[in-house]
């Protein structure tokens, strides 16, 4: 039968996160048995084993080289066989089920994109849902003083942002299909952001459920070793001249 739910999860030295990450999610989902689990090697023969009997099936990607968050993503893609695409960080912990719910925003086409609320330890939303950023807004965020304000949600508890960070995103595979995949120019940063940029283009909709919940650990790699804020900055920079950010800045009129 084919899977309901294909997880696409990757490992850079992350096996133990992903232990928790996997136990977690057989705590609280009852449908692990239609999920098909492919987890990406990206620094070679890393990983534990993993016990296959709680999914419907068990793939295990080892790259020869690292590759960056796109590449790996649809590389996952091209072997996936469920109705249903999912991107996970490994340092995701499901603390209630979430899918079920996420699952029937897109059955009932209240949206194409979806997410739930990512919140920290201590049940605090983390900045996971923002508007289409400016290059002021990258600045902004790394001056003191600046501090997260979430979007409010409407009355059923659902906010549609702009963005939705790519820590967890869920949509139908052949939405994932027909936006082409990651865009794998960008390397491991705004990969997220031109992703729901084209997807908005295209009349899709981005929908997060407050009331689904996902507790992440957040690493911030870029605001503490220069290497990952060079690469956020080339990102950065690639987004800001492409035509993408051009074209779907025209559908923003209130971004400064």
């Amino acid at each position: 039968m084919r899977p309901l739910l294909t997880l696409s999860i990757v490992s850079h030295g992350h096996g133990e996160m992903i232990i928790r990450l996997l136990n977690s999610l057989q705590e609280h989902e009852s449908q692990t048995n239609q999920f098909q689990l492919i987890i990406t090697d990206n620094l070679q023969h890393d990983l534990p084993a993993f016990d296959p009997s709680p999914w419907h099936s068990l793939h295990i990607l080892r790259n020869p080289r690292q590759q960056g968050f796109a590449k790996n993503h649809n590389q996952a893609f091209e072997q996936a066989r469920g109705t249903y695409f999912a991107i996970l960080n490994p340092d995701l912990v499901f603390v209630q089920p979430v899918f079920q719910k996420l699952i029937s925003h897109l059955h009932h086409h209240q949206a194409d994109l979806v997410a739930p609320q990512i919140i920290d330890a201590n049940g605090t939303p983390q900045d996971s849902v923002r508007p289409l950023p400016t290059p002021w807004d990258i600045l902004r965020r790394r001056l003191p003083g600046y501090n997260y304000l979430p979007p409010s949600p409407d009355s059923a508890g659902l906010i549609h942002p702009e963005w939705m960070a790519g820590m967890f995103l869920l949509m139908s595979s052949e939405t994932y299909r027909q936006l082409g995949g990651m865009d794998e120019r960008f390397r491991l940063y705004f990969e997220d952001v031109d992703f729901c940029a084209r997807a908005r283009l295209r009349g899709m909709r981005l929908l997060v459920d407050t009331q689904a919940q996902v507790r992440h650990d957040a690493q911030r790699s870029s605001r503490t070793r220069p290497y990952y804020l060079f690469l956020h900055i080339q990102s950065a920079l690639r987004f800001f001249t492409s035509p993408v950010y051009k074209n779907i800045k025209r559908t923003s009129p209130s971004q400064p």
